[in-house]
C-alpha cells in the first residue's frame, strides 16, 4: 500500500466518522422535535376533550333550563343572544 493510498484511506475513515457523528446529532435533534410535537399534540387533544365536555355540559344545562321554562309556561320560547346568553323570548 502506498503512502498516498494510506493517506486516502485515513481521510476516508475520518470523513465517515464525521458523517456518522453528524447523522447521530441530526437524529437526536429530530427525536427532540418529535417529542415536542407529541407533547403539543397531547395538549391539543386534552384541550379538545375539555372543550367537548364543557360543550356537553352547557348543552345539558340549556336543555334543563328550556324544559323547566316549558313546564312553567308551555308557550315559553327560549332564545340565544349573540353573546351566548339564554333568554326567554316573548312573542
Amino acid at each position: 500500500m502506498t503512502a498516498v493510498h494510506k493517506a486516502l484511506t485515513r481521510l476516508q475513515r475520518k470523513l465517515e466518522r464525521a458523517e456518522l457523528e453528524h447523522l447521530r446529532r441530526h437524529a437526536a435533534e429530530l427525536a427532540e422535535k418529535l417529542e415536542e410535537a407529541e407533547r403539543r399534540i397531547q395538549i391539543a387533544e386534552d384541550r379538545a376533550h375539555n372543550a367537548e365536555c364543557f360543550g356537553e355540559m352547557w348543552h345539558g344545562l340549556a336543555m334543563e333550563l328550556q324544559e323547566a321554562e316549558l313546564q312553567r309556561d308551555p308557550s315559553a320560547r327560549i332564545g340565544l343572544t349573540k353573546e351566548g346568553e339564554l333568554v326567554r323570548v316573548h312573542a
